[in-house]
């Protein structure tokens, strides 16, 4: 029998954890100071499911952001605030002599995010999501991952006969290595983001 879904799936530190590099402690970070939830939604409009996973997802963010004192602006912003939440500050970092090879080696916070999946009988697949990132002036290359569900959610739709009429936006990835997309819209500005890439191939 054919299901499909949405879940949220979330997991991120409640408060700023013990730096486990601080010789001047000997706490660490244990599993109480996690955040670990699931939630899922159900409708026979899958659209409808979708929009209450989306709601969901912003009273989170919400919440974050008031425990922040802030006040959420942008999708590309949120992901540079909530490291807080994502980055316990323990990942180790190897260095070279080019400044851009740099990288993190985080065991701890590697699985960090507040992610909606659509769920296909059974199997998930990321669309939307916010992780944590090694460094916050790079990409986050998961963003092409949810590009990737973005499209196949979009397929999902047409081939099933599921309506998204005043939901779908284009997207010509042209320039950094795609092609014009149709999919359901997201917070992500991905105009924003074609033109910050323009160039390079990201997408292949």
């Amino acid at each position: 029998m054919y299901s499909m879904h949405y879940q949220i799936e979330t997991k991120y530190w409640r408060r700023q954890v013990p730096n486990i590099h601080d010789e001047s402690h000997n706490e660490t970070p244990t599993k109480t100071d996690l955040v670990e939830t699931k939630n899922e939604f159900h409708h026979e409009l899958p659209i409808e499911a979708r929009k209450e996973a989306f709601q969901h997802f912003a009273s989170i963010l919400d919440v974050l952001y008031t425990g922040l004192h802030k006040t959420q602006t942008t999708d590309k912003q949120a992901r540079i605030d909530l490291q807080q939440y994502l980055d316990s500050g323990n990942g180790i970092e190897y260095l070279s002599k080019y400044p851009d090879k740099k990288y993190k080696i985080n065991s701890i916070d590697m699985y960090n995010r507040i992610e909606i999946y659509m769920v296909v009988n059974g199997v998930k697949t990321a669309i939307h999501g916010i992780r944590y990132l090694d460094y916050v002036d790079r990409l986050d290359y998961d963003l092409l991952e949810d590009l990737q569900g973005l499209v196949l959610e979009y397929n999902t739709y047409t081939k099933n006969n599921y309506s998204t009429a005043g939901y779908e936006t284009n997207v010509d990835f042209t320039t950094v290595g795609g092609k014009k997309e149709t999919f359901i819209k997201t917070p992500v500005n991905w105009n924003e983001l074609v033109s910050d890439y323009a160039g390079l191939e990201l997408i292949s």
